[in-house]
């Protein structure tokens, strides 16, 4: 379904849960969060809920989020809170991240990476609502909304989901491409990746660990060990970059295991989705989970769509 979709002709709840059915529609709750609701029962992604399209429906800069819909965001933070065993009785809040999920989002046209508001580390119900209302102010931008120009897109877009997730508690976070993004090599997996979470290396700031795999054999082709001089910790409220520790920083964030695994996971997807992908990643005590799945957008590549 294109995004020239009224939302007011989709009949759908406030919140969606990933991995429920109505979760895979892009129409509803954008193309970040339907790709991770699909592959959900495949992978480990961490748990999250949807604020859908229908939510947004109408929302003006400056109003604030109608009083139903703030109640269904708060229920659905409290039932993820119980699911991650912090309930009610639990001393602190639970941590979550908060980022958009706009239909059109990270297509093959269009990633727009860095355009729109993302929270991370957001605790308690008053919180999250001013991030969820942060996020969608945020689309209305002048510089989103000049990226959209720029991709031949509608003025301004019609339909907005916010992806609400357990903050992952991670060691190191990555993005791995199937592909070479830069000398768009198809026999080639390149993982990047730094210590804590993953905030300074999608924003570019820090010089992190590099692999260049064989996709074939999953052998490594080429490694560097970055300075990896800053990184990015949770703190009471959002995040903050510090520096990191002088023997971290000459130290593999990821170990020749770990850097098989995450490229196996994106040659996995790649043939499940028909095209290259860049995949963000994360490791919370040894185990890799998978945050985010898109296209790479600088390719002529067809829509996405899971194969089986």
């Amino acid at each position: 379904m294109d995004e020239g979709l009224s939302v007011n002709e989709v009949a759908a709840p406030a919140v969606l849960w990933l991995g429920e059915p109505a979760c895979h529609d892009a129409a509803l709750v954008g193309g970040k969060a339907a790709q991770l609701s699909r592959l959900a029962s495949h992978h480990p992604v961490p748990n999250a809920f949807c604020i859908t399209t229908s939510a947004y429906a109408g929302y003006r800069l400056g109003d604030a989020m109608p009083a139903e819909v703030a109640d269904e965001v708060v229920q659905a933070y409290e039932s993820l809170s119980r699911r991650e065993g912090q309930g009610s009785g639990a001393k602190e809040p639970l941590s979550v991240a908060v980022r958009s999920s706009a239909v059109g989002e990270d297509g093959v046209a269009a990633s727009f990476a860095g355009q729109h508001a993302t929270h991370l580390n957001v605790r308690g119900p008053d919180a999250l609502l001013g991030a969820v209302e942060d996020v969608w102010r945020s689309t209305l931008t002048d510089s989103a909304l000049a990226y959209r120009r720029d991709k031949g897109m509608a003025a301004a877009p019609v339909a907005v989901a916010v992806l609400v997730q357990r903050l992952v508690a991670c060691d190191v976070s990555g993005v791995v491409f199937s592909i070479d993004p830069v000398a768009m090599d198809e026999r080639r997996v390149v993982v990047s990746a730094s210590w804590g979470l993953g905030e300074s290396l999608m924003g570019g700031s820090i010089n992190p660990d590099r692999w260049v795999i064989d996709k074939e054999s999953l052998g490594v082709v080429e490694q560097t060990v970055g300075d990896k001089e800053m990184m990015t910790i949770a703190r009471e409220a959002g995040t903050r970059e510090v520096k990191t520790p002088q023997f971290l920083r000459q130290q593999q964030s990821l170990t020749g295991d770990e850097v098989r695994q995450v490229a196996a996971l994106a040659v996995e997807l790649e043939r499940m989705l028909g095209q290259p992908v860049d995949v963000e990643f994360a490791f919370e005590g040894g185990r890799p989970l998978l945050l985010q799945c898109r296209p790479v957008t600088s390719l002529d590549a067809a829509p996405l769509e899971v194969r089986p």
